[in-house]
């Protein structure tokens, strides 16, 4: 990626974890990448920032739409771009996370991206100042299928008897969202990840997002995924209810009933809960490695069953 105007540091805050690309230069302020492969992509996350509340003098409170950030792409190697998202100079002065679907135009194996922050026009002449609000990126990925949304492999469930991955105990007191990537079955119906979509009992075979805040005595449910609605990765995004909003909740993803190995498989990927104050936890499964971690620069395991 190139940058002009910008550098890795936290002089607007910490937006994800650790340092963000800042950009605070007199000039040129923007971050465009190389041309990329995108057939077969699906989306563009990242967390953004522009100015603060509190506005510190290295990244002061934006006033004014023409301090906005702008997101554009090009398939034509920079001659010509196109908008792709404005990032509002009101709603970004605090920690943003954006999931943008790509348009079919930008799926090409030479589209490149660009967030830039537009010049200030003064007496009729386009200069650029270091009055502007300063801004930040960070954890930009883009992803298309299952595993593309996070790194490293999916965790599968294809065991006979109990099919659950459950955490910890969880301080979700600041906590307000619950993401991640799920999928049941496939639409080609494998005979590794497969899902009997007609049968008497398939509402039963849907996979249950539960919170628990008695150590799993009893569990509270917040969503359940049907298999006929997540044959392909789907990525789903649920506020956490008020009464999980405390120490010690345990999370858990639970599919009720199966018809054992070989059946009825799914895949969850890319969990996070987000914080209020824009920090975020996320958990990665490594199927690899027999790994399974929730954590924020601490890691801290997630249980996993058959």
């Amino acid at each position: 990626m190139s940058l002009e105007g910008g550098s890795t540091c936290t002089e607007c805050g910490i937006l994800a974890e650790d340092t963000a690309l800042y950009f605070g230069g007199s000039t040129v302020r923007q971050a465009i990448t190389q041309d990329l492969d995108l057939r077969g992509a699906k989306f563009l996350q990242y967390w953004g920032r522009i100015g603060s509340e509190n506005n510190m003098t290295s990244c002061h409170r934006p006033i004014c739409r023409k301090e906005g950030v702008l997101l554009d792409y090009s398939t034509d190697g920079g001659i010509t771009w196109t908008l792709l998202h404005e990032m509002d100079y009101q709603k970004y002065i605090s920690v943003r996370h954006d999931y943008i679907l790509l348009p079919e135009d930008a799926l090409t194996n030479t589209t490149r991206l660009r967030w830039w922050q537009p010049f200030v026009i003064s007496n009729g002449i386009v200069v650029s100042g270091v009055e502007r609000a300063q801004w930040a990126l960070d954890n930009i990925l883009i992803g298309g299928a299952l595993a593309p949304y996070a790194h490293g492999d999916s965790l599968y469930f294809n065991g006979c008897q109990i099919r659950q991955a459950a955490t910890k105990p969880l301080d979700l007191t600041r906590a307000s969202k619950i993401m991640f990537v799920l999928q049941i079955g496939s639409t080609s119906q494998t005979d590794s990840c497969n899902s009997d979509l007609s049968g008497p009992h398939t509402v039963d075979k849907a996979v249950l997002l539960q919170y628990s805040v008695n150590n799993g005595i009893t569990w509270h449910v917040i969503a359940q995924h049907q298999p006929k609605d997540f044959t392909q990765a789907q990525r789903v995004s649920y506020n956490v209810p008020l009464e999980a909003r405390m120490k010690g909740v345990l999370l858990r993803w639970w599919q009720p009933r199966h018809n054992g190995t070989g059946h009825d498989q799914w895949a969850l990927d890319h969990v996070e809960v987000v914080l209020t104050r824009k920090q975020n936890y996320m958990m990665n499964f490594s199927r690899q490695h027999g790994l399974r971690h929730f954590y924020n620069r601490r890691r801290r395991s997630l249980r996993r069953y058959p």
